[in-house]
């Protein structure tokens, strides 16, 4: 079975949400550590878009170990996530957290994602995204092309941050 999200090439996420989400990864970089948000929406009847609806940062585990930070999140909280976006008529379509400095995806980004179809974002965001969002061309964006396998976004690919309010 394929992904519903193999053929997006347009996602969209309001102010609202994007400032929601920005706000859960600096309160964790106030305390030094990193921070997941999961974001779940809608794709469009085409196919092409995702419409993000939801900002959820499920229950969590920050560490900081001798080779740097890290975030768990068990198999029970993200079965939560899913059940409600499912509820919703949703997909977890992308993931977002935080680095202390630069943004990349790490060995450990690119082995445990949290989100698992084909084709989903994942967007890191530098310095504990204090100076966000500021500076998004910093942000790093990725989709899942494969197992394990992530590649930033392509020119087809468009991220759009649009103002107004969440419903």
């Amino acid at each position: 079975m394929s992904s519903p999200l193999e053929r997006v090439r347009d996602f969209r996420i309001d102010t609202d949400r994007m400032l929601q989400t920005l706000e859960i990864l600096r309160d964790a970089g106030r305390r030094g550590f990193e921070a997941f948000v999961l974001w779940g929406g809608r794709v469009s009847r085409d196919g092409h878009q995702v419409v993000f609806d939801s900002v959820i940062a499920p229950a969590q585990t920050a560490h900081k170990t001798a080779h740097g930070l890290l975030v768990t999140v068990d198999g029970e909280a993200l079965f939560d996530v899913n059940r409600t976006l499912y509820s919703r008529g949703e997909v977890l379509a992308g993931q977002i957290h935080s680095h202390p400095t630069d943004a990349y995806h790490s060995d450990t980004d690119d082995h445990n994602p949290l989100v698992t179809l084909t084709g989903a974002l994942s967007l890191v965001i530098p310095d504990f995204a204090f100076n966000a969002p500021g500076d998004i061309e910093r942000w790093a964006w990725y989709r899942l092309v494969g197992t394990g396998k992530w590649d930033p976004l392509t020119a087809a690919d468009r991220v759009e941050i649009n103002p107004g309010t969440a419903p």
